[in-house]
Order: structure tokens, then sequence, then C-alpha cells
């Protein structure tokens, strides 16, 4: 029997499993062929098929990032590839396989609850940035109405004897979720979403100029102090500071690969499958607004002549506004290989979506000028003071780049894909509504 034989395979103890046992277990695989024989349900013809279309455009054009690597060696795991010998020395360093491996003879999933079967590399005292796997052997599994199977963001197996879905009553429900690791999967640092950026503090107003002390004499007013105009000049408001930049937002979570085999389909069933959004990038800071330039002082009629009234100050400048953070692009996403009896294709509902690119933050406004200082009085109009200038309002910072859709991924039937009701869409043809959001998301 498969199942048991999978048991065994799996180093699970058959006897409480047919007690009704879930037995969950955690180790490790010293190579990658070791992950071919335990991982993966595929016959070799289904590899030879698969290997054809592994590196479809999705996945050939990333060949030459670091996620290049790791295809070719899920090919040689779960397709017919062969390791590459320039590969050898990269996919050492990520060895050996971690895995979390379930078997369960019979599995109910609630109506409206989620199985989670993800793990994360705190169970072996790594960073979530490795690659970790999903193994699920199951005899016969239940999703009722409004439940669902899903993983987050590891490389997945499951290999089910039977499995009994309900038909779902909301529109956008799916039974089993491949969804994207619930953190960014980039070389930055920090939340997804970009931080804001602070907005710049005000410029202080100018001091107000001094009126010159007087004091009557017989003969007339007469300054009590030198005769000095910077003294009555009002001084010019400080300038305002700048607003800081938004933060970039991150790349969205990975949609890893995924190979459900699937012996028996009450249906229908539905699968789906994106690819994390990117993150929104923060906003620009605001400019602080110039400090108002100062007053001047009052100028005298004295019996001597006159002293006219001081200059106002300048206004401050307005800071500038900060840039807003260029978005994350989304998620890239792998292959997903779907196995059942030809007579029970046509139970299989598959959808895929584009990750979507986050929007780029909005630059941050530049901070107003300060108003001008008023001018001093003469004792006649020709004898006023000139009035200060307005302060220069700052500059508005760039709004930052929104980030790219990511294409979505190829979803396989039996190693055909484009077949029955499925199509891959294109990025341009990312829906107007949310894709379906389970916990957590």
């Amino acid at each position: 029997m498969e199942f048991a034989e999978r048991v065994r395979l799996l180093g699970h103890d058959l006897a409480a499993i047919e007690r009704g046992e879930e037995c969950c277990t955690y180790f490790t695989l010293p190579t990658v062929l070791d992950g071919r024989r335990v991982l993966s349900n595929a016959t070799q013809a289904s590899r030879r098929e698969r290997q054809k279309t592994f590196f479809n455009p999705n996945i050939a054009a990333r060949r030459r990032l670091g996620q290049g690597m790791h295809d070719r060696g899920e090919a040689a795991t779960f397709a017919d590839g062969v390791i590459d010998e320039a590969d050898v020395d990269g996919l050492n360093r990520h060895l050996p396989v971690h895995v979390k491996a379930i078997s369960i003879a019979e599995k109910t999933i609630g109506a409206g609850d989620v199985w989670d079967v993800s793990v994360r590399g705190d169970v072996w005292g790594i960073d979530d940035m490795e690659e970790l796997y999903v193994t699920v052997n199951v005899g016969r599994l239940i999703v009722e109405p409004g439940a669902a199977l899903i993983v987050r963001g590891n490389v997945f197996s499951l290999l089910c004897q039977e499995i009994v879905a309900y038909e779902n009553t909301q529109e956008d429900a799916f039974h089993i979720g491949i969804l994207p690791t619930p953190f960014s999967v980039d070389f930055g640092h920090g939340p997804l979403h970009g931080t804001h950026g602070t907005n710049g503090a005000s410029g202080r107003d100018g001091l107000a100029g001094r009126t010159l002390e007087a004091e009557r004499t017989l003969l007339g007013f007469r300054l009590r102090e030198e005769a000095d105009p910077a003294v009555m000049k009002g001084s010019a408001g400080e300038a305002g500071k700048n607003g800081s930049d938004g933060a970039r937002g991150r790349n969205g979570g990975m949609c890893k690969l995924a190979e459900l085999t699937l012996r028996s389909v009450t249906g229908p069933l539905s699968v789906f499958a994106q690819a994390g959004a990117g993150g929104d990038g923060g906003n620009g800071g605001h400019g602080g607004n110039g400090g108002r330039g100062g007053d001047a002082g009052n100028g005298h009629r004295l019996w001597r002549g006159i002293i006219n009234g001081g200059d106002g100050g300048d206004g401050g400048r307005g800071g500038d506004g900060g840039h807003g953070g260029h978005a994350g692009n989304g998620g890239l996403a792998s292959n997903i290989y779907i196995n059942v009896p030809v007579t029970d294709e046509h139970k299989i509902v598959r959808v895929t979506l584009p990750s979507r690119g986050g929007n780029g933050g909005a630059g941050g406004h530049g901070g107003t000028g300060g108003a001008a200082g008023l001018q001093g009085r003469g004792p006649t109009t020709e004898s006023d003071g000139k009035r200060g200038k307005r302060g220069e309002n700052g500059v508005n910072g760039r709004d930052g780049r929104h980030g790219k859709s990511r294409p979505a991924p190829w979803m396989f039937l039996n190693d055909k894909v484009g077949n029955g009701d499925f199509l891959t869409p294109s990025p341009e043809s990312l829906p107007a509504v949310s894709p379906p959001m389970y916990p957590n998301d």
C-alpha cells in the first residue's frame, strides 16, 4: 500500500498512525538526490515530461540570479534535471535539505478552518531565508466548505490517496493554497512596507530690530546711543529643515514549487497560487516652514536730522520635501505540479495570479517660505525702511517608483499547462479586487 510505504520512508510510526494519530517529524537529508527520493512522487515518465517545460519563460528569465541555482536544483528533485557542475559548490552551501514531514491516515479540515503545514527556520535554528521543505502523506483528506490546506513559502510535496473537497459557497475561496512566504526574501532588511520619512522642523523666526532710544531736549530729540542701522534691522528667519526620504518597500514573498499527487478526487477541487505583493514605499517627510523675518525698529525725527526706519528681515526658505521611497516588486513564483487520474482532471479548478508590485511613496510637500519682516516706520513716508523679502517655498519631493508585477506561477495538470480551464495570466490582467485571503495574510 503506497500510504504505508510512504509512512515507512518518512520514518513515522505506522502503528500510531493506524490508531488515528498524526505524526510530524523534522529531519535533514544530506543530498539533493536524497530529496528526489523522499520528496517527489513523480514517475520517471512524468519527470521527463516535466523537464521539457520546467524552464518556461518565467523560470528561464531568472537563470542568472541566485534563484536560478535553486531552480536547477528543484529540476533535479522534481523533474529530470541534472546538477550542473557550476552549481555544485553553491548548492552544497544549502545542504543538508531541511524537511518537515507529516503522515496521517485521515484528516478533516472543518468548515472555515485552515490547516497550515508551513515550517520556519527556527525549528532547526537557521535563517528563514534558507530553502525549507514540507512533505505531507495523507490517506484520506476531507476539506469542508470554506476550509483550506495551505503552505506559505516552502517547497511542498503532498501525497494524498483520496481527497474529498466540498463545494465552496464563497466565490474566491480555494481548497489548497500555495502561498508566499509571510516576509520578503530580498537582500534588504526591515519591514515589507517602507517607513515614512520624518517632517522637517520649521525654522525659527528672525529677531526684531530695535528702535533706538531717544530723549527730549530743549532743541528737540536726540539719540541716547550711537546710531547703528544694523541694530534697527530685523534679522532673517531661519530656513525650514528638509523632510527625510521615505524608505524603500521590499519585494514580495516567493511562491515556491509544489507537487500535489492526488490518487482520487471528489470535487470540484480548487487550487490557488500567487506570490506576495511588493511592499509600498514610504512617503517622504514634508519640509519645514521657513521662519518669519524679524520686524524692523522705527526711525526718529531728531533736532539734527532724521533717522530712517530699519529694514525688515527676510523670511526663511521652506525646507524641501523628502522623496518618496520606491516600492518593492511582486514576489517570484515557481512551478506548481498537480497529478491526478485522467478521469479526475475535469474536477480540478486552477487559479494562479501575478504578484502585485507595491505603490511608490508620495513625495513630501516643500515647506512654505517664511513671511517677510515689516519695515520700520520713519517720521515721513520717504524715511520708512524696506520690507523684507518673503522666503522661497521649498521644493516638493519626488514620488517613488511603483514596483513591478511578476508573472503568475505556471500550474501544470498531469504535466501539461494551458489545458482545461487554466490560462497563465499576464501581469496586465490583474483583477480589480484582492485575491482570496486566509488568516495571517
